[in-house]
């Protein structure tokens, strides 16, 4: 099988989409497919020799058209001999292609483009299940319809989590294309730590980008009532410095460490040298940080919001809070902080549960099957 995959982020970019798409590609070379990804990328000087696969890197660079119309032409050029298109990212770009090379595309949604960038860039300040019933702007109904066209066009949906898939159905995209394949995480390997300066106390840490609904403001505001605990954010984003300078106001800035972005082998590092994983979003798919935090054998508290719940079982294997109480956050991590044997218990159910149902030959298998469908079905 022959098999064109698109994809907005990939390595050295960093975060859950880049990985999967990196990971999936090689795994489906080894499988004995020709296999091929066009990318944008900040550089066009990448070495992807490593790779058992041709990767082609349109820069991120000229304006939006100028742009859609170049990774058109690339993924023209490298979709030339290919069975079916893989798409995760760039939407628009490989529909078109797909179009004009009478290839059928399966499209994965990891979240709704359309009110990120409405919350990123101001248009919108409400919750993503206020965004989909809810009045919007021109410029909010202009992303709905870039959102939701590739949708319609594809010949099969795939998203990561139950909570997904019922959003995309609201899009008005026809259930009987659509399908779940949940999100997977590599086998645990070898305990690696980096080395933090010393700290008396627990560490607790969040891996995302840092934005509005990640919650990481009321994270830091929290540490005042978690005297001796240092907090570890990784992760870039636009609210960076003003998280750095809630942290000075809250006179918690030595407690508090803000990495930046890290490589994903230092992420399992990371999480590795880290006591509690924490995520605070009011807004998932399904997180890969999670799945990663439970491989690495570290308890987790997370939001009860979006797919997150289909991975972390409350009490069971991990702690489950309801999006913006604080209240509950905050007795969740004192119960763990004071509990040896709660974290021990939910670290190592956690590891069970992913062995057993967030496996990447499960996930990946389910791809290659549904590529193969539909390939062997062809046309668009």
């Amino acid at each position: 099988m022959n098999i064109l995959i698109s994809a907005g982020i990939f390595p050295p970019d960093i975060g859950g989409p880049a990985d999967f798409v990196a990971r999936i590609a090689i795994w489906l070379s080894h499988r004995g497919h020709a296999v091929e990804v066009v990318c944008w990328s900040d550089t066009a000087n990448c070495d992807d020799s490593a790779y058992p696969f041709r990767v082609h890197r349109v820069l991120r660079k000229g304006s939006r058209v100028a742009r859609f119309f170049f990774t058109t032409r690339r993924l023209l050029t490298a979709g030339k001999g290919a069975d079916v298109v893989f798409v995760n990212g760039l939407a628009l770009e490989a529909q078109a292609a797909a179009l004009f090379l009478r290839r059928p595309t399966l499209q994965k949604v990891v979240g709704d483009y359309a009110w990120e960038v409405s919350r990123v860039r101001g248009w919108y300040s409400g919750t993503i299940e206020e965004f989909q019933r809810g009045t919007k702007s021109v410029n909010c109904r202009l992303l709905c319809l870039l959102r939701t066209l590739p949708l319609m066009l594809a010949a099969r949906v795939v998203t990561p989590s139950l909570y997904l898939a019922r959003l995309v159905a609201g899009w008005g995209i026809d259930a009987g294309k659509s399908s779940v394949i949940y999100n997977s995480t590599p086998a645990a390997g070898d305990r690696d730590e980096l080395p933090f300066p010393p700290h008396d106390g627990m560490t607790i840490t969040t891996v995302c980008r840092l934005v509005p609904w990640k919650g990481v403001d009321r994270l830091i505001a929290l540490m005042a009532e978690l005297p001796g605990v240092r907090l570890i954010v990784a992760g870039s984003g636009p609210q960076r410095e003003f998280l750095e300078r809630l942290s000075r106001q809250r006179n918690v800035s030595k407690r508090v460490l803000f990495l930046g972005q890290l490589q994903k082998p230092r992420v399992r590092a990371l999480l590795c040298s880290s006591d509690i994983f924490v995520l605070n979003s009011s807004y998932e798919g399904l997180p890969h940080v999670v799945l990663e935090a439970m491989a690495a054998r570290v308890p987790v508290v997370a939001t009860d919001v979006g797919g997150t719940g289909e991975a972390v079982v409350d009490q069971e294997t991990g702690l489950l809070v309801p999006p913006g109480d604080d209240r509950a956050l905050l007795d969740a991590l004192k119960l763990l902080i004071s509990s040896e044997e709660t974290r021990r218990r939910l670290a190592e159910t956690a590891a069970t549960s992913l062995a057993a149902r967030f496996t990447e030959e499960t996930c990946f298998s389910s791809f290659e099957i549904t590529l193969a469908e539909l390939a062997q079905r062809g046309g668009v």
